[in-house]
C-alpha cells in the first residue's frame, strides 16, 4: 500500500500508456498474423469438380460377339452415326484456388458388394468376383460383361494442376466404365422384366473418387468427392434405337 501512495498521477499516467501501448502492439502482432495466415491461405490450391449429363449407346452389332457393349459420350451423337472402338468417359479435375496442386494423385473407390446385392435380386444377373475382376452376365439383357477393377481403381496422377484461369491443359480422368454400366443394367432391368414395377429404384451405390495433393510449400491435402448417377431417359438395348440412355453424374464433397 505505501508503494502505491508514493504513486504520482504522472506515475499513473505513464502506466495506463504504457499498458496501451503493450494491447496496440500485441493487437498488430495478432492482425499480422492473420494477414499472413489470409495470404498463404490465398495461395492454397483447391481442387474441384464439376456436375455433368452424357449419352449411353448400344455398340454396332458385332457377328462374332454378341454381347451388349455400352459406348459413353458426353455428346449426343448423330443419327446413323458408327458406335464401337476405344471409349472413355472422361471428367474433368479443376484447381479452382489460387495456389498450384503439386502430386496429384487420385484412387477409386466402390462398394461392389452392396451393388451385388440391389443388382442380384434380379434373377437374371449372374455375378462373379474375384481379387481382380468381375464377370456379369444377363440373359435377359444380352449381355456378357468382365471389369478390371484392379486397373479401374488404381487411378492415375498429374505432377501439378495449375489454378483454372492460367490451366491451358486438359485435366481430366477417366470415369471406371464398370460404374456405368452396371448402374444401367441395374435401371434397365427394372423397366423390362417380366414384371413390372410400380415404382422404379433409384438408389445405387455411390462411386468416391479420393484426391491428394500438397502444396507449394508441400502440405500434404486431401479431398473425397462422392459421383451420384442419375437417369434422364433410359431404355432396353431390345429397343430398335442405339440411344439407351441419358445420364448425369452429381458430384459433391465428402465431409
Amino acid at each position: 500500500m505505501e508503494i502505491l501512495q508514493n504513486i504520482t498521477t504522472a506515475d499513473w499516467i505513464n502506466i495506463v500508456i504504457a499498458m496501451i501501448t503493450l494491447l496496440t502492439a500485441i493487437i498488430a502482432l495478432l492482425t499480422i498474423n492473420e494477414m499472413r495466415k489470409q495470404r498463404v491461405h490465398s495461395y492454397f490450391p483447391d481442387i474441384n469438380m464439376a456436375n455433368f449429363s452424357f449419352y449411353v449407346y448400344k455398340g454396332d452389332f458385332d457377328e462374332e460377339n454378341k454381347s451388349v457393349y455400352l459406348y459413353s459420350y458426353k455428346n449426343r451423337k448423330k443419327e446413323n452415326s458408327k458406335i464401337g472402338g476405344f471409349n472413355e468417359l472422361k471428367i474433368g479435375i479443376n484447381n479452382i484456388g489460387f495456389g498450384v496442386a503439386k502430386n496429384v494423385r487420385w484412387t477409386w473407390n466402390f462398394d461392389f458388394e452392396n451393388a451385388k446385392e440391389i443388382m442380384c435380386n434380379d434373377e437374371s444377373v449372374k455375378w462373379e468376383k474375384n481379387e481382380e475382376y468381375i464377370i456379369i452376365d444377363s440373359i435377359l439383357q444380352n449381355i456378357e460383361w468382365a471389369f478390371d477393377i484392379v486397373e479401374y481403381n488404381a487411378g492415375g496422377n498429374f505432377n501439378f494442376i495449375l489454378p483454372y484461369g492460367n490451366e491451358n491443359r486438359k485435366t481430366e480422368i477417366v470415369i471406371p466404365d464398370y460404374f456405368i454400366n452396371l448402374y444401367w443394367l441395374y435401371m434397365v432391368n427394372q423397366i423390362s422384366g417380366k414384371e413390372q414395377t410400380k415404382s422404379i429404384k433409384d438408389f445405387f451405390p455411390l462411386l468416391e473418387l479420393i484426391v491428394k495433393y500438397t502444396d507449394i510449400h508441400s502440405n500434404q491435402l486431401s479431398k473425397t468427392f462422392l459421383i451420384e448417377i442419375r437417369f434422364d431417359m433410359i431404355t432396353s438395348p431390345k429397343e430398335d434405337t442405339k440411344e439407351l440412355a441419358k445420364l448425369r453424374f452429381e458430384i459433391s464433397e465428402k465431409q
